[in-house]
């Protein structure tokens, strides 16, 4: 039972792994600093479909990966990639994940919520929008300031504001994914806990 769900948890942390490298290969470029990539809608997926320690996990490995020199990002990696303009986004991605996954769960486990679709709809938004975007911004503009010396009001014009309207609709489409996909991604879940953690879901269910 052990062997199957670490088998199981090892793929879908692969397949997420892999799902954020490809969509850091799309990049639409906008100014000099920060391209427009489906990275967050990625990470977003990823926190609420595995869940908060294996999407961290997924989110890390390709971190770890491109460290090496692998061009994960967009054909680009090694330690100058992870330490360039983008690096405070990149680092802060799986921590949003980690907590994507957290409070998914618990919306999930929030019946008042989920049982009124505007009501889930609308908490399921402003958790993806505040975790998985606007988080991103906290490291994410302050390095892009380290790295090139712009100043607050030029940094947040590079790398924030033109990104938001775009952050919006990943969020949207992340909600709409994860709520069509709600009873397989408490499957999913289910399947890849630990033998003692399938036990207690199932006692309390």
């Amino acid at each position: 039972m052990r062997t199957s769900s670490s088998i199981r948890s090892s793929v879908f942390i692969a397949l997420f792994a892999a799902l954020f490298i490809v969509m850091s290969a799309i990049q639409i470029k906008v100014g000099s600093y920060v391209p427009i990539t489906l990275q967050t809608l990625a990470v977003t997926l990823a926190g609420a479909i595995l869940g908060p320690r294996k999407s961290f996990i997924s989110i890390v490995i390709v971190i770890a990966l491109a460290a090496t020199g692998l061009p994960l990002f967009g054909g680009k990696g090694g330690l100058e990639t992870l330490t360039g303009h983008t690096g405070g986004f990149i680092f802060a991605f799986p921590f949003c994940a980690l907590l994507i996954g957290f409070a998914t769960q618990a919306l999930f486990r929030t019946e008042f919520i989920m049982r009124n679709r505007i009501f889930s709809i609308i908490a399921l938004f402003i958790v993806f929008e505040l975790l998985g975007s606007f988080l991103t911004y906290v490291p994410g503009v302050p390095w892009l300031m380290h790295v090139t010396g712009l100043d607050f009001s030029k940094a947040m014009t590079a790398a924030c504001y033109p990104y938001l309207p775009g952050d919006a609709i990943k969020s949207f489409v992340a909600v709409i994914i994860v709520l069509s996909l709600k009873p397989y991604i408490q499957r999913i879940q289910s399947s890849i806990q630990s033998t003692k953690g399938n036990k207690s879901i199932h006692t309390t269910a």
